[in-house]
C-alpha cells in the first residue's frame, strides 16, 4: 500500500512538473465585429493557421502546438493586426480595443517584451542617423562636415552594439537587427565611387541570406520593400536599379522562403513609386511561383497588365463617378479631347498650392481641346465644394468621397497627391505626373505653341 501511495505521489510530481506542450493565447478584445484569426505572412499574403475561438464577451482563446518561435499576427484585417512572436511560452495574454489591435498591449511574455524594446531601439537609431543625414547636408564648411561624420562613427559603434546584444538574447533578433544595420557612407566608403553604389552594395552587407532564419522574417520583406523604394526614389535609372537589386538578391536561393519574401518586398516598393523596374520584377515573381502559388502569380499578372496601361501609350483605363451635382461623368465622355486627370483633395496642401497653376495652363488651353477632370480624394463632400469654389476650379469633378479609397484612385495606383495622368484624345496615356511648368510644356508641344 505504501509503495503504491509512493508511486501516485511521484506520478501526480512528473505530471506537475512536465512542461506544457501547447502555447495559449489568451485575448481580451472589446468590440470585435468581425472574427479574429491567426495568421502567418509568406510574402505575397496572410493566411489563417489556426481558428482564434470565443469564449465569453470581448474574450478569445488560441492554442497551438509548441514550436520553434516564429512571427503570427493576429486580427480582423491585413489592416488591423498585431505581429507576435510565438512557439515557446506557455501563456500569452492580450488585451485592447478590436478598433486598434495593432496598439493592444501584450502581457505575461518576456519574449515579445524584449521585441518590442528591440524595435523601439532600432527606430531610434534609424531616426538619430536621418537626422545626421541632415545635419551634415546642412553644414557647408569641412570642419562642420568632419564633425558630424564622427557622429556618424559614433553611431555606428552604437549600432554594432545593439547587433551583439541582440544575438546573445534571442535566435531571431540578431538576424533582425543585421537587416536594420546599415553603417554610414562616409566611415566606410572604400572601393565606391559615390554614396548610391556604396548603398546599392552595403544596405544588406551584415546579412547572409543563406541562412533559414531569413525566410521566418517578415523583416526580410519590409527591408527589400524600403531597399527597392529608395533605388526607385534617388534618380536613377531603370536599367540601374535592376542590377543593383539582382545583385543583392543573388545570395537567395530562388523559391525560397527568403526569396518570396524579398521579391514580394521589391516589387511592393518599386510599384509603390511608380518604377518602370515594376514589371520586370513581378514577372520574375510569376516565373517562379506560378506553380507554388498560382493564385498570387495570377494576381501580380493582373497588377503587370494594369501597370502598362498607365505607361506612355497605354490605354487609360475608363471609369464613372458622380460629380458634385450627383450625375455620372466617366473618363470616355471627353474622348476626342486632351484630358488632365488630376487626382486631388481639399486637405492637401500641396495640391492647393499647385491649383493656381492648373487653373492658369486651363484658361490658356480650354478653347483648344483640353479639359480637365478633377478627382477628388475627400471625405466630406461641403469640403470638397468649398475647395473647388474657393480655387476657382471651374472644370468638372467627381469623387466617390472614400479618402485614400477612392475607386479610380486605386484603379490609376495613386499613392500620393497631387497626382496627374494626362491623356491624348484617342484615351492613350501621354504622361504621368507633369505639374506647373512641366505641364505647360507639355501642352504647348500639343497644341504647337
Amino acid at each position: 500500500m505504501h509503495k503504491l501511495l509512493s508511486s501516485i505521489w511521484i506520478l501526480c510530481l512528473f505530471t506537475l512538473a512536465a512542461p506544457a506542450q501547447e502555447v495559449v493565447v489568451e485575448v481580451n478584445l472589446a468590440g470585435c465585429q468581425e472574427p479574429l484569426a491567426l495568421l502567418k505572412f509568406d510574402g505575397s499574403k496572410f493566411y489563417p493557421v489556426q481558428s482564434v475561438e470565443k469564449t465569453g464577451e470581448d474574450q478569445y482563446q488560441v492554442r497551438l502546438p509548441k514550436q520553434e518561435t516564429s512571427f503570427f499576427y493576429i486580427g480582423t484585417s491585413r489592416s488591423n493586426m498585431i505581429p507576435l512572436l510565438l512557439g515557446e511560452e506557455d501563456t500569452i495574454r492580450l488585451s485592447g480595443s478590436c478598433l486598434k489591435i495593432r496598439t493592444a498591449a501584450v502581457g505575461d511574455s518576456p519574449l515579445n517584451t524584449n521585441y518590442q524594446e528591440l524595435k523601439t531601439e532600432i527606430n531610434a537609431l534609424k531616426q538619430e542617423g536621418a537626422g545626421l543625414i541632415r545635419r551634415y547636408q546642412s553644414k557647408r564648411d569641412s570642419a562642420g562636415k568632419a564633425a558630424v561624420v564622427a557622429d556618424m562613427e559614433a553611431l555606428d559603434e552604437k549600432k554594432l552594439a545593439l547587433l551583439a546584444r541582440a544575438e546573445k538574447q534571442h535566435p531571431l533578433f540578431g538576424p533582425i537587427v543585421r537587416l536594420n544595420t546599415y553603417l554610414s557612407y562616409h566611415n566606410h566608403p572604400e572601393g565606391y565611387g559615390n554614396e548610391i553604389e556604396y548603398f546599392a552594395n552595403e544596405f544588406f552587407g551584415l546579412v547572409d541570406f543563406s541562412q533559414p532564419v531569413y525566410g521566418q522574417l517578415p523583416w526580410t520583406f519590409e527591408k527589400f520593400q524600403e531597399y527597392a523604394t529608395t533605388l526607385a526614389s534617388i534618380g536613377i535609372n531603370a536599367e540601374r536599379q535592376q542590377q543593383f537589386i539582382e545583385g543583392a538578391m543573388s545570395g537567395i536561393a530562388p523559391g525560397s522562403p527568403a526569396h518570396k519574401l524579398a521579391l514580394s518586398g521589391v516589387v511592393a516598393g518599386l510599384k509603390q513609386r511608380n518604377s518602370q523596374s515594376f514589371a520586370h520584377f513581378a514577372q520574375a515573381f510569376i516565373d517562379v511561383y506560378k506553380e507554388k502559388d498560382p493564385d498570387a502569380a495570377a494576381s501580380m499578372y493582373a497588377e503587370i497588365e494594369q501597370v502598362k496601361n498607365l505607361m506612355k501609350g497605354g490605354s487609360a483605363p475608363d471609369f464613372s463617378q458622380n460629380s458634385p451635382e450627383g450625375e455620372p461623368l466617366s473618363l470616355s465622355d471627353f474622348r476626342g479631347k486632351v484630358v488632365l486627370l488630376d487626382f486631388w483633395a481639399s486637405w492637401c496642401g500641396p495640391c492647393r498650392r499647385e491649383n493656381p497653376n492648373v487653373v492658369k495652363v486651363y484658361e490658356k488651353y480650354k478653347d483648344k481641346g483640353f479639359e480637365i477632370l478633377g478627382i477628388s480624394l475627400d471625405r466630406d463632400r461641403d469640403k470638397w465644394l468649398a475647395a473647388i469654389e474657393a480655387d476657382g476650379l471651374t472644370w468638372p469633378h467627381v469623387s466617390d468621397l472614400k479618402g485614400w479609397q477612392n475607386e479610380v484612385a486605386q484603379l490609376y495606383g495613386v499613392r500620393s497627391i497631387p497626382h496627374t495622368v494626362l491623356v491624348d484624345a484617342e484615351g492613350s496615356v501621354i504622361a504621368n505626373k507633369l505639374r506647373a511648368e512641366a505641364l505647360e510644356i507639355k501642352l504647348a508641344e500639343i497644341f504647337g505653341e
